[in-house]
């Protein structure tokens, strides 16, 4: 389990900060940290001047304007607020979270198409993820070992078309994979959305679920795995008949399974979110979290458009906490509650740090919150959409103090 240190360089145990005086205003520089990319916010600006307004999104489409950072109030601190890469809410948290000396850094450019599913490899000291898109059909691979590091495409054996979700444990890379049959530059993939796993060492893919009894799934997004017992979730949405990534108009409710490879026992978990989608688990394995993303509205699409979904501003999109019971067949979940409403866009790919933070991928920033929703502190990706675990710039985010690369997949594109 990776610790927040990987993902934000922690650099200071919780408890040494100190909560401060706030000032005039609604925002202000950080008190321990004088850089000007730090700012911290003032009572979660909860009674802001009037009169304020933040662009919304009831066209239909995200309005890219639509954030927290974009609010027009008569009030000039909140300009640092628009300018800064981390913005903290909770300052005694957020500020040992963030260390001494927090910087962001654009480290490749990449083409504009989204990327999801990268997974860190420590052995090899690489990432590998995916450039989702109908007419791709390799991934990328971000060589570490290199300085600067390197990123190239990659391609395993049989290639793999539609990679959405990964998760890495013990050798194996895990993949939620969307994309059906598809021919691409000649070359002809014949598969059926599910879970396959990827061999790093050997490069060498195999599918270990494609099927719910004879029906195909509809397009599994994101899964976690078990680390007490080896079985994994995933969630299974219906983005990839919505993008083209499959032909195949959706014939299963969206909803999560548990499914144990051991066993080739796959069983439904939970199935009353809209649109179920990022996945992860505590440390202690007691908890799931899953992220609902209803604002993607299916039903009301045209069916000939592609995306086939339109947005849905006032739908659900919160994160949702499930107590996973154990039993004879597995962990079940029971217990539901929402522990956070994604200020921006929506919280698709989501992790928990070892310390068991939440850091989910939202709109266009990191989010960090704790165990039950607070949001201590939000990552500002240089414009660079986070949304869903996609990245249009690979970046890492680099602590002077410690000198150390963040696991990029995990921070950033957060499959």
């Amino acid at each position: 389990m990776l610790s927040l240190h990987q993902f934000l360089t922690v650099a200071l145990v919780l408890g040494h900060s100190a909560i401060v005086t706030v000032g005039e205003g609604v925002a202000s520089r950080c008190p321990t940290l004088p850089q000007n990319n730090v700012v911290c916010v003032h009572n979660y600006a909860s009674v802001l001047p009037l009169p304020f307004s933040r662009p919304n999104s009831l066209g239909k489409t995200f309005n890219p304007l639509d954030r927290f950072s974009n609010i027009s109030v008569p009030d000039p601190s909140f300009s640092l607020i628009r300018d800064a890469s981390f913005v903290v809410f909770d300052q005694p948290r957020g500020l040992a979270i963030l260390g001494p000396s927090p910087t962001l850094e654009t480290v490749f450019t990449v083409k504009d198409v989204v990327h999801e599913a990268p997974v860190y490899i420590p052995d090899l000291n690489i990432i590998i993820a995916s450039a989702l898109g109908q007419d791709i059909l390799s991934q990328i691979i971000i060589n570490l070992n290199s300085t600067p590091p390197t990123i190239a495409d990659y391609t395993p054996n049989p290639p793999v078309y539609g990679v959405n979700g990964a998760r890495y444990k013990d050798g194996t890379v895990y993949w939620a994979v969307s994309g059906g049959s598809v021919t691409l530059n000649s070359t002809t993939i014949h598969q059926v959305p599910g879970i396959y796993t990827l061999n790093p060492y050997t490069n060498t893919t195999k599918p270990i679920l494609n099927n719910y009894f004879g029906q195909r799934f509809n397009s599994p997004d994101d899964l976690v795995l078990d680390p007490y017992t080896g079985d994994i979730f995933f969630t299974d949405p219906w983005y990839g008949w919505a993008q083209n990534l499959t032909q195949d108009a959706p014939v299963l409710h969206q909803q999560t399974y548990r499914f144990r490879p051991s066993t080739g026992a796959v069983t439904i978990v939970e199935a009353s979110i809209g649109a179920p989608n990022g996945i992860a688990m505590a440390p202690d394995g007691r908890t799931l979290y899953i992220t609902d993303t209803s604002v993607a509205n299916f039903t009301g699409a045209d069916p000939d458009t592609i995306p086939r979904y339109t947005w849905g501003a006032t739908a659900g999109k919160c994160v949702y906490a499930f107590d996973a019971v154990e039993s004879p067949a597995g962990k079940y979940l029971v217990n539901k509650r929402p522990v956070w409403y994604s200020e921006e866009l929506v919280e698709d790919g989501l992790h928990v740090s070892g310390e068991g933070y939440l850091v989910g991928a939202g709109g266009f920033g990191v989010d960090v919150l704790s165990e039950w929703g607070e949001e201590l502190g939000r990552s500002y990706t240089n414009g660079s959409r986070a949304h869903s675990s996609h990245s249009f710039e690979t970046l890492r985010v680099f602590d002077a103090a410690h000198t150390d690369y963040l696991d990029v997949a995990e921070l950033i594109m957060l499959k």
